[in-house]
């Protein structure tokens, strides 16, 4: 059975954002995923370049995107930037070192034309090819306790329908914007869609995961201390803790020891972080910017 294509109507049917600092090794494979809407007008891709050194521009350019360029190395600059030229909704936000697939697009759109759906992301799926074991056993946890969680939206896209991005103004200058953007609303309002998964690439070793952990623990400790925090939607629903999932699933105990230890170790080590580093260099994982022939 062939896969049903969205055409335009009058124009794209979605933006596709993709913040980008120093992408040129990777951004080609999401870019060439998406070309065939680009080509055919049914995507307007939109590439933010935030204090980019490389050839990131010129690589999406060369791709067909449209290309913002900020002097800042700074995501949520890059995404307040593509906003402010981006016309179409929904809105996708995609990192640039993932890939979505066409057919992820299209179930996506038709997701968030449902009025009660104003959030939603395709499934993760973390590439662990060549990882130790170490890092293998922590996403083993983390993947059990992803699909535990109802409606979890983030990691690499997500999509928000025209009345879903009226929820919030301007991003806000933090670290974690998927967890602002996911508590923008109730679980009843995001959707975590049946399609294509997003694959994302793990670190390659374990001390690229801490400095990984350690990024989100900082975004997650600051996002959380906001004076608005409280006030979003998604921020009063009860969450699911992690050790629950494992006392479901015994054959998961060996590995959730390191998924605790590195957690831990992460939480400490942010705490000791905290204001003393810029943003841009707080946890990229260059381990994962490798240019890669598919």
């Amino acid at each position: 059975m062939g896969t049903e294509v969205l055409e335009p109507a009058h124009g794209p049917v979605a933006s596709v954002v993709i913040p980008a600092h120093n992408e040129a090794a990777v951004i080609g494979r999401l870019l060439v995923s998406l070309r065939p809407g680009l080509e055919c007008g049914r995507l307007e891709v939109i590439v933010a370049c935030n204090g980019c050194t490389d050839d990131t521009a010129a690589v999406a350019r060369g791709l067909g995107a449209t290309v913002v360029e900020v002097d800042t190395p700074s995501k949520i600059a890059a995404l307040n930037a593509a906003d402010d030229v981006a016309v179409t909704y929904p809105r996708l936000y995609v990192d640039a070192d993932v890939v979505l697939t066409p057919k992820a697009v299209d179930d996506l759109v038709r997701a968030l034309s449902d009025p009660a759906t104003l959030c939603a992301a395709p499934p993760s799926q973390m590439d662990l090819e060549g990882r130790p074991w170490s890092v293998r056993a922590y996403f083993a946890v983390w993947k059990a306790v992803m699909l535990a969680r109802e409606g979890y939206v983030g990691s690499g896209v997500y999509g928000v329908s025209r009345i879903g991005r009226g929820r919030f103004g301007r991003f806000p200058n933090v670290i974690a914007d998927d967890l602002f953007v996911r508590n923008s609303y109730t679980s009843a309002e995001r959707r975590v869609v049946p399609t294509d998964a997003t694959v994302v690439e793990a670190p390659r070793t374990l001390s690229a995961l801490f400095r990984r952990r350690i990024r989100v623990c900082l975004g997650n400790s600051q996002l959380r201390t906001h004076p608005d925090f409280k006030s979003l939607p998604g921020s009063r629903e009860p969450s699911l803790s992690w050790w629950r999932v494992v006392l479901a699933r015994p054959a998961l105990i060996p590995a959730s020891i390191v998924y605790a230890a590195v957690n831990a170790v992460a939480r400490i080590a942010a705490y000791r972080q905290r204001g003393k580093t810029g943003p841009a260099a707080w946890g990229r994982d260059n381990t994962t910017r490798l240019s890669r022939t598919n």
